[in-house]
């Protein structure tokens, strides 16, 4: 699948009216009663634009989930590109990057945990972040020694992450984004020590 901002900026802004439609549409009834009609009238689109992206309605609300994940990992790993290790202890407000994609996307990801879209979103979300924990990181200086499976310690932090940030989307951000992401980051300090980047340059 050709990432999306490499499309041409027309197929772009084509292809986030369908995006916005069918969410639109997830907020008045259930996914299996949308029709393509719903979709192209709602979006002012005729059925050849449509035809010319996707075959049916599961390619469009796949190809959101694919958007999603991949602006997702780009945001966790910005505040770690290049590093080779990172110093808990001196973090700031790194996890500010990816609070504020899940801000920004907000509508996306309400829509998509909600009842009306009967489909695994949260589990494919949470394995992506457990991957990119593992994939990217090596956890160093356990207070309990090296017998640790730090694969195992790295699925750990991964679960306890996307756990507390999507309670925070799903209870409509309480906290503001700044003070959630100073709150992550005294967690982190409370239980990690350093981490070693396993593969410093990633290619977004």
């Amino acid at each position: 699948m050709v990432e999306f901002q490499y499309l041409d900026k027309r197929v772009q802004r084509t292809k986030l009216d369908f995006y916005n439609a069918l969410l639109e549409l997830l907020k008045q009834k259930k996914y299996q009663q949308i029709t393509i009609n719903d979709i192209i009238n709602f979006a002012g689109y005729s059925r050849g634009s449509f035809y010319n992206h996707y075959n049916q309605k599961d390619d469009l609300l796949n190809e959101i989930i694919h958007f999603l994940l991949n602006e997702a990992s780009k945001a966790q790993r910005s505040s770690y590109i290049n590093k080779d290790s990172i110093d808990v202890k001196k973090l700031e407000n790194e996890p500010i990057f990816i609070l504020r994609h899940f801000k920004q996307y907000s509508k996306f990801y309400k829509i998509l945990l909600g009842e009306n879209v009967q489909i695994d979103f949260r589990d494919k979300l949470t394995n992506m972040f457990v991957n990119l924990y593992v994939e990217d990181f090596e956890m160093q200086d356990t207070p309990i020694g090296s017998n640790i499976d730090k694969n195992l310690l790295s699925k750990y932090y991964a679960y306890g992450l996307i756990g507390l940030i999507l309670d925070w989307v799903i209870a409509d951000f309480p906290t503001e984004t700044e003070q959630f992401s100073k709150e992550l980051v005294n967690i982190f300090k409370y239980s990690l020590g350093k981490i070693q980047i396993k593969n410093k340059k990633h290619t977004f």
